[in-house]
């Protein structure tokens, strides 16, 4: 590895900071909990299209719960201490691989059809991982 690549790795290491890794996760939360929000009949159908009677509340109710871990999450982000900067990094890795488990084993098993949220949850999952796996003192 030359010392270019090392600099560009230090570089990469930099922009993702712990502020910026916990506010993409609270921007995704975001994101998924306004669309269930607004249209929960929709993403109750297209994800559990053999659901039947009023099921789609929930949605309202699982959005709201998704609201609250995104405001927790973005305001955890402007934690300065190291130390408590990798317990919240540990916390987010467990809590998002445990939804990527189970919305890829209700995906697998034909349960529903959550695609889209088992990739949502991979994706926060490895980024917490890569985070916590290069921290430094100074995350």
């Amino acid at each position: 590895m030359s010392v270019h690549d090392t600099k560009e790795i230090e570089a990469v290491k930099s922009k993702l900071s712990y502020r910026v890794t916990l506010t993409i996760c609270a921007v995704a939360l975001i994101l998924v909990s306004i669309m269930m929000h607004i249209d929960p009949a929709h993403v109750s159908g297209s994800e559990f299209p053999d659901a039947q009677g009023d099921v789609h509340n929930i949605y309202r109710v699982i959005a709201s719960l998704l609201f609250v871990v995104a405001s927790i999450t973005f305001f955890a982000g402007r934690v300065e201490d190291g130390k408590s900067q990798r317990l919240l990094l540990n916390g987010c890795v467990l809590g998002f691989a445990v939804m990527f488990i189970t919305v890829g084993l209700m995906t697998v098993t034909q349960v529903g059809n959550l695609e889209v949220a088992t990739i949502v949850f991979a994706v926060l999952t490895a980024l917490c991982l890569y985070k916590r796996a290069t921290h430094s003192e100074r995350i």
